[in-house]
C-alpha cells in the first residue's frame, strides 16, 4: 500500500517537473517570439520610412519628368518650323503647333496615322519620307505642298532618330515654309534683270539723246525757214515727231528699268478710279469716240493702304488699253468689291518699304475688274502681253501692261487676264488688305512667317 502511494507521488512529481519544464520552454519561446516581433516591427518601421522616402523621391522624379516633358513640348510648340516624328511603321507620333499651321492639319487628326494616309495628296512629300524610312538616313528636299486651299513650297529635312545602341527607332521630319524665300529670290532675279536693263537704258539714253536733241533742234530751225513751203514743212514735221517719239521711248525705257518705290498711305479706291475715268472722258470727248463707262461700285467706299499715284497710273494704262481695243466704241465696266478669305486661305505677301521687306497676312482682299467689249486677246498672246516691249498695236512701245504688273506686284497683289476673242477682255487685280505685318530681315537668309 505504501509502495503504491510512493509510486503515485513520484509519478505526479515527474509530471509536475515536465509541466514546469514545458512552461519554462513556453516562456522562453514567448520571449523569443516577442523579441522577434519587436525586431520585425522595427524592421517594418524602417522599411516604411525607406518606402516613404522612396515614394517622395519617385514623386519628385515624376514631377521633374512632367516639368521636362512640358518644357520640351513648349519648345516644340514655340518652333517656327514644323516638326513631326514617325516610328518605323510610318505612323505619326509627334506633330507640333507649327506643323499644324503649315499643313492645316490638326495634331489630334493625324497622331497615330500613317504619313501615307495623311499626306496622300502630296505624292512628292510621301516619296521623300518613304525613301528616308527605307534607307534609314537623312534626306533633304524642296517640295510643293497643297492642303485645304493652301499651296506653298516646303523645305523638308528628314533625319533618323537613333537609340543608345545606335539603332534607328524612327524619323524626325522638319518642315520649313520657304514660300517667302522663293518670292524674294524671284524678286532678286527680277531686279537683277531690271538693273541690267537700266544700265543698257542709261547707255542708250546717253548715246541716243544727244544726237536726237541735235536732230530735233536743227529740224525746228529748218521748219522755221520753210514756213512758206508747206510740203517740205510737213516733211520736217515728220522728222520732229520721229525724234520726239524716239526720245519718249528712251524715257519710258529708263522709267521702266528703275525699281518702284511705293509711298504707302490710306487711299479710297473708288475715288482713284473716278479720277482716272474723269481724265479719260476728256480725251474721249476730244477724239469723239462713243465709249460708255459703267461703274459697279459697292455702296460704301473701299479703302486700302497703297501708293495713290502708282495705282492711278495702273488704272489709266488698263482703261486706255480698253478704249484703244474699241476703235468703233463700246462699253468699259469697272467693278470694285471686297472679298473675305477663309481662315485657311489667308495669304502671305511681301512689300518692300525703304529697303526692308514687310511680310503680311490678309483676311480680306480688294478686287478691281476692268472689262471692255473690244476685240479680245488671242489665247497664244495672253502669256506674252505682260512682257516688256511686246505689243500688237501699230503705235506704242509695249511697256504699259509690264508697268501695270510691276505696280500691282509692288503692292503684294496679282493680276490676271480673261478674254474671249471678238467679245472683250477683263483684267482682274487682286490686292490683299494687311491686317498684321512683321519685318523680314533683308539679308537673303533670315526671314520669318506670320504665326497665328
Amino acid at each position: 500500500m505504501l509502495n503504491r502511494k510512493t509510486s503515485c507521488i513520484a509519478q505526479r512529481k515527474e509530471e509536475l517537473d515536465l509541466l514546469t519544464f514545458a512552461f519554462q520552454n513556453f516562456t522562453k519561446a514567448t520571449e523569443t517570439l516577442k523579441q522577434s516581433y519587436q525586431k520585425l516591427q522595427q524592421k517594418v518601421t524602417e522599411l516604411s520610412r525607406e518606402l516613404s522616402e522612396t515614394n517622395k523621391a519617385l514623386a519628385r522624379k515624376v514631377t521633374e519628368l512632367k516639368r521636362v516633358k512640358t518644357y520640351l513640348n513648349n519648345i516644340l510648340d514655340s518652333m517656327m518650323d514644323g516638326l513631326f516624328a514617325l516610328d518605323l511603321e510610318g505612323k505619326i507620333t509627334i506633330f507640333n503647333t507649327a506643323a499644324e499651321k503649315i499643313t492645316n492639319y490638326k495634331a489630334k487628326d493625324v497622331l497615330g496615322k500613317s504619313y501615307k494616309d495623311v499626306f496622300a495628296d502630296n505624292k512628292h512629300l510621301v516619296s521623300l519620307l518613304e525613301k528616308a524610312l527605307k534607307e534609314k538616313k537623312s534626306v533633304i528636299g524642296e517640295k510643293r505642298f497643297s492642303s485645304k486651299n493652301k499651296d506653298i513650297f516646303l523645305e523638308v529635312i528628314a533625319n533618323p532618330v537613333k537609340s543608345l545602341h545606335n539603332e534607328v527607332e524612327g524619323m524626325m521630319v522638319i518642315l520649313k515654309d520657304i514660300s517667302i524665300l522663293r518670292h524674294l529670290q524671284e524678286e532678286i532675279r527680277h531686279k537683277e534683270k531690271l538693273a541690267m536693263l537700266g544700265e543698257m537704258a542709261a547707255s542708250v539714253a546717253h548715246e541716243v539723246r544727244n544726237p536726237l536733241s541735235g536732230i530735233e533742234g536743227f529740224a525746228l530751225l529748218l521748219k522755221e525757214g520753210l514756213k512758206e513751203d508747206k510740203e517740205k514743212s510737213l516733211w520736217v514735221e515728220h522728222i520732229i515727231k520721229g525724234a520726239r517719239s524716239l526720245n519718249n521711248l528712251v524715257t519710258n525705257l529708263l522709267n521702266f528699268s528703275r525699281p518702284l518705290k511705293p509711298c504707302f498711305r490710306p487711299v479710297v479706291v473708288n475715288e482713284l478710279v473716278d479720277a482716272v475715268i474723269c481724265l479719260i472722258r476728256q480725251k474721249i470727248e476730244r477724239e469723239k469716240r462713243e465709249v460708255v463707262f459703267i461703274k459697279d461700285f459697292p455702296s460704301s467706299s473701299v479703302g486700302m493702304v497703297a501708293d495713290p499715284d502708282l495705282l492711278k497710273q495702273a488704272f489709266l494704262n488698263l482703261i486706255l488699253n480698253s478704249v484703244e481695243a474699241m476703235p468703233d466704241g463700246g462699253k468699259v465696266t469697272v467693278r470694285i468689291r471686297k472679298k473675305k478669305y477663309s481662315h485657311s486661305r489667308m495669304p502671305q505677301f511681301v512689300r518692300e518699304i525703304n529697303g526692308d521687306y514687310i511680310l503680311g497676312t490678309a483676311s480680306e482682299e480688294v478686287l478691281i475688274e476692268f472689262s471692255d467689249t473690244g476685240c479680245g486677246i488671242l489665247p497664244e498672246e495672253r502669256e506674252k502681253i505682260f512682257r516688256p516691249f511686246y505689243t500688237t498695236k501699230s503705235k506704242g512701245y509695249g511697256l504699259g501692261l509690264s508697268v501695270v504688273r510691276q505696280i500691282v506686284q509692288s503692292h503684294g497683289g496679282k493680276i490676271r487676264v480673261e478674254s474671249v476673242p471678238g467679245k472683250g477682255t477683263t483684267f482682274v487685280l487682286n490686292f490683299p488688305l494687311i491686317n498684321d505685318s512683321e519685318e523680314v530681315k533683308n539679308d537673303g537668309r533670315k526671314y520669318s512667317c506670320s504665326r497665328r
